[in-house]
């Protein structure tokens, strides 16, 4: 008995300094937070599913999203979902595209206040475009880093376009749709 408490207890330490290296891992520089995702969601962007590449992050990487902006993307998302005709985004996004470049790269990433801001850049043919095509603005809370807004040339938001109101659907999708 003595034996199994004295290993239990040269355990412990491994085991909390395992925990704390897991916890320092899942602390991101804000530049390692916005590569991480544009990693992720730009393959997702440039497959052939049938279910659009927004709608994957809502669902997989819905914490990467503040509430609102989680929210409202999925009201988009569903009332689309429930019509024949185009009444939502007609564009992606997280890429500011209806066809997204081969690969996307974070420029500057600067704070104001509490937000960070990261210009996102598109690469085509080896060519990095001369103006963001985007820029992503992003928070840090208890550890956590989330997407606030996409700002989009033309002094559009996605917040403001989700915030608009959409077409009434005339066309209802019918079950044999889905």
């Amino acid at each position: 008995m003595g034996i199994c408490c004295s290993l239990v207890f040269l355990a412990l330490p491994c085991t909390l300094v395992a925990q704390v290296k897991a916890n320092q891992k899942n602390i991101r520089s804000p530049r390692e937070f916005v590569e991480e995702f544009y990693r992720w969601y730009v393959p997702q962007a440039l497959s052939d599913k049938t279910i659009t590449a927004s709608d994957i992050a809502i669902k997989y990487r819905s914490s990467d999203l503040s509430p609102q902006l989680f929210w409202l993307l999925r009201e988009d998302s569903e009332a689309q979902a429930r019509c024949a005709e185009l009444i939502g985004i007609d564009f992606d996004p997280f890429l500011a595209s209806q066809d997204p470049a081969e690969r996307y790269i974070v420029g500057e990433v600067s704070r104001k206040d509490r937000s960070y801001w990261a210009k996102i850049y598109s690469v085509q043919s080896g060519n990095r475009s001369e103006r963001p095509d985007l820029i992503v603005e992003f928070q840090e809370e208890n550890r956590h880093w989330f997407f606030v807004n996409f700002y989009y040339a033309g002094n559009s938001d996605l917040l403001t376009i989700l915030k608009s109101p959409r077409p009434e659907c005339t066309v209802p999708r019918s079950s044999k749709d889905h």
